[in-house]
């Protein structure tokens, strides 16, 4: 049809999903075309280095020239750093295993150097398994989100995500679940003349999310296949949008605002993107407040400021900050009425029970 717009969205050419995968990563790129003259291999400094160490040694083992670099931490001198010597020796792969800061690290050198980047995650504690942004400390300090790719692979085992610890899990509930009040809020700027809504990707989020509000426990392998797969589904939707709105409105903002003012007390960015999921939730007059509290109820996620040790002022600076982090970006929190500090308290006081979770996450020992 003449004059029709057709929509191009960048996804992974390598999808895989197993138990136990981890030295099949050589055969697993070889089997989808990547070039293998010469792979970088990345990690964090902890458990996921000996993981990572598994993917070294399978490649080897199939004759691939491989550069390990372990301990990185998630920096913007350290994605630099990493840029430099994939110019340097010519690499033609770069495969991040670990938690979110060493897949950032890479996707971050990847991108600026043109190369293929593949995700191996060992914990789904956020989207950024699977994500086009890569979230970094700057020399100051500063967290920051800087535009990235899609990645080009991604393989996901089970049973390492099984391995990682319960909070990491729990926190990747709670960044997945946020896809749902992201859209209530993606709507509402759309409504108000703020954004334009993307029907497409907006269903994909949410039929990502979906299935994580029936999720009984976090502790079996079937659990973790779906926040694994939802995650990989959210990052489809901000690909195919072209923006992180899909899965992310205030609750994001809430949480980057806590990590200006907390610092070092920070908690976990799906941690504290679950307690503003439910102040979102509870702004919107939603009734998916209600089956978040439940499902939280179930699972040991937040329910109230000192889950995460927090106080109630505390949140209560968060959410009247939450629309100056990012000014660009309308959400129910941009109106005036949450301006106001008394309002923003009654919200606070309405979204959050005063009764802490079963501690079956962060706060177990």
């Amino acid at each position: 049809m003449s004059g029709s717009r057709v929509r191009e969205v960048a996804i992974p050419r390598l999808l895989h999903v197993g138990t136990g995968c981890l030295r099949e990563v050589g055969p697993l790129l070889r089997d989808h075309e990547f070039e293998l003259d010469h792979v970088l291999v990345g990690s964090g400094p902890g458990p996921s280095r000996v993981l990572a160490e598994h993917v070294v040694a399978g490649l080897r083992a199939h004759d691939v020239r491989v550069r390990f670099v372990p301990d990185l931490t998630g920096t913007l001198a350290q994605a630099a750093d990493v840029a430099a010597t994939i110019i340097e020796e010519a690499v033609t792969v770069a495969v991040a295993v670990g938690g979110g800061r060493a897949l950032d690290t890479l996707k971050l050198a990847a991108a600026r150097t043109d190369i293929d980047f593949v995700s191996v995650p060992t914990a789904v504690s956020n989207d950024g398994i699977s994500s086009p942004v890569a979230s970094l400390v700057d020399r100051d300090g500063v967290r920051a989100s800087h535009a990235a790719r899609m990645p080009a692979g991604i393989v996901v085992d089970v049973a390492a995500i099984g391995g990682a610890p319960q909070p990491t899990i729990l926190a990747g509930v709670g960044d997945l679940v946020s896809n749902l009040t992201a859209g209530l809020d993606w709507r509402l700027a759309d409504k108000r003349g703020h954004d334009r809504f993307d029907a497409y990707a907006a269903m994909i989020a949410e039929a990502a999310a979906r299935p994580a509000l029936d999720l009984e426990e976090v502790r079996s392998p079937a659990s973790h296949r779906v926040l694994a797969e939802g995650l990989l589904l959210s990052g489809l939707a901000m690909a195919a949008a072209g923006t992180s709105r899909p899965c992310s409105g205030a609750e994001h903002l809430i949480s980057h605002v806590l990590d200006a003012q907390l610092g070092s007390r920070a908690a976990l960015h799906g941690e504290q993107v679950a307690l503003g999921t439910l102040i979102t939730a509870a702004a919107h007059e939603s009734p998916l407040l209600d089956t978040l509290r439940r499902l939280y109820s179930r699972l040991g996620l937040p329910v109230c400021p000192a889950d995460l040790g927090l106080t109630h002022d505390e949140v209560v600076d968060a959410v009247l900050a939450a629309p100056s982090i990012r000014p660009d970006r309308w959400t129910i929190l941009s109106r005036k009425r949450f301006g106001r500090r008394s309002t923003v308290a009654e919200l606070v006081e309405r979204a959050l029970v005063d009764v802490p979770a079963t501690p079956v996450g962060r706060l177990a020992s």
